[in-house]
């Protein structure tokens, strides 16, 4: 199990900094795009008609690339006073079941969102130039996948840390911080 863990660390750690990267484009896209927005309105008194739609689905892109960086951090609301209250052992297997609801949860929303982005494969965004509704749909089971890979990592980081009794000590985890912490 420990290579398992290994492969998927190592996986994780190059998605979550590709989609860390695709996440500060998106910011930078929205924030270019509301500049010029707000330039055409009130300087050149000419809005543009596109602006606000495009910045909308930059924003949805940028929700579903930082949600799997959010939840290998521990960025996502989360109530650890309970779990502090447990022994530890206790704590250990509630996370277990967590990161296996979300495995499942996740796994579940990729197939059904992959369904959705196919089924809005024929609709267009009219004011962004004809695009297929899919290229802005497709961002849900890209992030719901990519959470799938994260939460199954956690999940079994967890079991081998109940089977085990040990604390995770890995030099990928290490690197998810110093990495992901700039974010």
């Amino acid at each position: 199990m420990a290579g398992l863990i290994m492969a998927l660390a190592k996986a994780n750690r190059w998605q979550l900094e590709l989609l860390r990267y695709g996440a500060m484009v998106m910011v930078v896209v929205i924030a270019c795009v509301i500049a010029a927005s707000v330039f055409f309105r009130y300087a050149l008194n000419d809005s543009l008609s596109w602006s606000e739609e495009l910045a909308k689905y930059a924003m949805l892109w940028l929700v579903f690339m930082g949600a799997p960086i959010a939840l290998r951090t521990g960025g996502h609301p989360n109530i650890e006073i309970l779990l502090n209250l447990v022994p530890h052992r206790l704590s250990v297997i509630v996370k277990i079941l967590v990161y296996g609801a979300v495995l499942l949860f996740c796994g579940f929303l990729t197939v059904k969102s992959h369904d959705f982005a196919w089924n809005g494969r024929t609709q267009v965004a009219i004011s962004i130039g004809d695009l297929s509704m899919y290229y802005i749909f497709v961002s849900i089971p890209v992030g719901m996948a990519s959470m799938t890979l994260v939460s199954l990592q956690m999940f079994l980081e967890h079991i081998q840390q109940a089977v085990t009794s040990a604390p995770p000590h890995d030099e990928l985890h290490l690197d998810y911080k110093k990495i992901l912490d700039e974010f």
